[in-house]
Formats: C-alpha cells, structure tokens, sequence
C-alpha cells in the first residue's frame, strides 16, 4: 500500500525523481568531461575567446539544463500538478539522455577522428630543430647584389636565406590555390636554406583528407626545401595537434624544449626560436616562458635573434564584425612576450595570423607579418598600429630573409617572387 501511495504521489507513467536527478547528474558529468577534454586540447581555450560561437556556448552549459528542468519541477510535486509534474521529469529525463549522448558523440568525435586519422607519408625535407639547419648551395645572386650589381659579392657575403610565409588555409574554399602554388614555386626556385610555414597549413585541423591535401602539394612543389611549419590556430582545431604531428613531426624527431610546437634552431649564423602562440597566449604557460627567456637569455649577441610565431604582436588590423576581437595590436601576446624580446635584443619577429603583408618596429625590435599564403585576404584594417611601417592589403606572398655581416635585408615578395617591399636591419 505505501508503495501504491509513493506512485501515485511521484506520477503513475513517470520516472521516479530519483531516477531523474540521476540522470540529470550523469549528463552533467559527461558535458563536464568532455568540455574538460576539449578545453585541454591544443589551441582550444583561444577558440572560446577569440571565436566564442552561440554553439561553443551551448555545448558548455548544455549540462546545466536538465539540472534545472529538475529542480523546477520540484515545487510542482507540492502543489500537486501530477501532470505538469509528470511532464516536466520527462523534459529532464529525455534532456539528460539528450545531452549525454550528444557528450558522449563528441568525445569519441575529439578523441578518436584526429588519432586515427591517417596521413600519407610525403617526401620533405622536413626540418628537425634540435640538428639545426645545413646550408643550401647558393643558386641566386644576394638580396643586396640583386639590387645593386656593382657590388662585389665577396665584400658582403650571404651568410643564411631564410623564406617565410603563413596561412595557407589547405582545404578552405575561400583560399587562393594558384596564389598558393605560385608561392611555393618561386620559393623552391630560390633554394632558401629553410622554409619556415608559420602555420594554418589547413583549415580544419582535426580533417586527415584536407593534410593529404597540403602534403600532397608541398611534396610536388618543394620537395627538397628544407621546411619548419608551426602550429596555427586553424591547425589546431578539435584536436588537429595530432594530425599536425603526424604530418610534420616523426616520432624520432627532438627538440630543445621537448615539444613539438616551440623550439629553437641552431642556424648556423643566426638563432631562431619558434614560441606556440596559436590564437594568443592560451598556450604560453610557465614551463614555455622559462624555456623562452632561457633560450633568449643564451643567444650569442653577435648573431641576429629571430623569433617565430603563428599569432602576431604588433599589427594593423580590425575589430571582428560578429565577436568583436581585437584583430590587431595583440593585447595578450604584447605583455607576455615583448618585454623579453626587448630585454634579451630579439631582432625581428616574424608572425602570420592576420592575412597581411605588414612591417612594424617598436623599441628596436623589427615584426613582420606574412599571412599571405593563399587564405582569403583580411579587410581594409580600420586600425593602423602607430608602429607600422609598410603594409600591403589583400595580396599574397612572402618574405625572403637574407643574412649578411652586421644586417638583416627583408624583402616582401608577391606570390611570383617579384620585390613588392625592401627593408635592413641592423643587428
């Protein structure tokens, strides 16, 4: 008989509320956990706050929702509305089986997808940080001798030719393949002694289809440039680091830092450091500071100081017209990095990220922008940085690096290698 009552008072045909508070706190642990997955993952926390998408909102707190369906269904148990009761410990009931399997879906999706994802094997040149670069035969005459014919080559000898450029974007629509081709065409007729690609090789990091894509092109165009891409933030997404080491770092490949995604490089007459600045500073934790200001702290002070990155320090640029970030003189990678490049005498900072060709300087310190490699051109910067120096706006192309004694000469090239723009450094 008290079981009879029990029934009746919880709802005949509904679950009991027992049964609905823990169904509601299993969905809740499988939202938390996979959110918590996803969170951890490469490049993911600067995806919440640089692209906070209405969908990123939903899945985090999609959790909490059959939680409160229950709790508000408590005080209909006391008036005693058995069938709006009944109704709303249905709507918690379905809502934590809702978002338990939709949880469960997308962690097996994180998960499993980028790890098995498979990759075909390519023949680069890839380059292995902790064995340094070999130099190239030179097969171009010197930056400064190209401009200047009368000058003797011996006088002011090339030392190192470095290229770089950023954003590919392999696999977006809106990316210029021939602009692309181009690049890698004039880069491999050059023969630097490295290609760095500063990452957002793809679009989609976690698409093992759209990494064939990139590899299959770079195999066919540059197959014997010595080549270093980074990490981006598009490389990144939903667990792309995986793919991206797959596609880019052997197993039996090592580096100083003991990661795959900062290091630096013994070039033989210049020290480049590469910093895991995907979005901004998400990734910048302590461990990667101390081993940046170590590194800095120990190059030799007679050779130039560069430093790589995919996201940008200072930069011309505009607000995102949907979420409204900055897309300009970063205000998270400024505080956290500059002041050690200016204390340790970094010479130039070369960064992709924006989709510009742009040189600045600020306290001595020299940063250009290459994210010209075939992603869609950003807009007209509604922002000028007070630091700009030359930019150039919906175009593609890259930066050839050349060494000299005592000087730096960049040289921002359109995607067929011509000269658009000339700068020296000193260092």
């Amino acid at each position: 008989m008290k079981d009879l009552n029990t029934q009746k008072r919880n709802g005949a045909g509904a679950p009991s509320r027992q049964a609905v508070f823990i169904a509601a706190l299993i969905a809740l642990v499988l939202c938390a956990g996979m959110n918590i997955y996803h969170y951890s993952l490469e490049g993911a926390r600067g995806l919440y706050v640089w692209h906070p998408l209405l969908v990123l909102k939903i899945l985090l707190y999609m959790g909490l929702v059959p939680f409160s369906l229950a709790i508000l269904g408590l005080p209909l148990e006391k008036l005693a509305r058995k069938g709006a009761m009944k109704a709303m410990r249905w709507l918690s009931f379905s809502a934590s089986i809702l978002v338990s399997l939709i949880s469960v879906a997308l962690l097996a999706f994180l998960i499993i997808v980028p790890r098995t994802g498979h990759v075909e094997a390519a023949q680069l040149a890839l380059i292995e940080p902790a064995k340094g670069i070999v130099l190239q035969e030179q097969s171009v005459p010197t930056l400064r001798n190209a401009a200047n014919s009368t000058t003797d080559v011996s006088a002011d000898p090339q030392l190192l030719r470095l290229a770089c450029s950023s954003d590919p974007h392999w696999g977006a629509d809106t990316a210029n393949a021939q602009a692309r081709t181009q690049i890698l065409e004039s880069i491999a007729q050059r023969r630097p002694d490295a290609f760095f690609m500063l990452g957002d090789t793809v679009e989609t990091g976690n698409s093992a289809v759209q990494w064939n894509f990139a590899l299959s092109d770079l195999e066919a165009l540059i197959p014997q440039v010595p080549l270093r891409p980074l990490m981006g933030n598009h490389d990144a997404l939903f667990g792309g680091q995986y793919l991206y080491r797959k596609a880019f770092w052997p197993a039996s490949f090592k580096s100083d830092s003991g990661s795959p995604y900062y290091w630096s490089i013994d070039a033989g007459m210049a020290t480049i450091v590469a910093v895991d600045l995907p979005w901004g500073t998400e990734n910048f934790g302590s461990r990667q500071r101390a081993w940046l200001e170590k590194t800095l702290a120990a190059a030799d002070p007679h050779k130039p100081l560069i430093v790589l990155s995919h996201s940008y320090f200072y930069a011309s640029g505009y607000d995102d017209p949907v979420f409204g970030s900055p897309w300009y003189d970063h205000y998270q990678n400024i505080p956290a990095l500059v002041p050690l490049f200016e204390k340790y005498g970094v010479d130039l900072v070369v960064s992709g990220h924006n989709h510009y060709q742009e040189l600045l300087a600020h306290n001595g310190v020299a940063y250009a922008i290459v994210g010209s490699m075939g992603g869609i051109p950003d807009p007209e910067p509604t922002y000028r940085s007070p630091w700009s120096q030359w930019i150039a706006v919906g175009v593609f192309g890259w930066l050839d690096i050349e060494v000299l004694q005592g000087r730096l000469v960049l040289v921002f090239r359109d995607e067929r290698g011509a000269e658009r723009h000339r700068a020296e450094l000193r260092y």
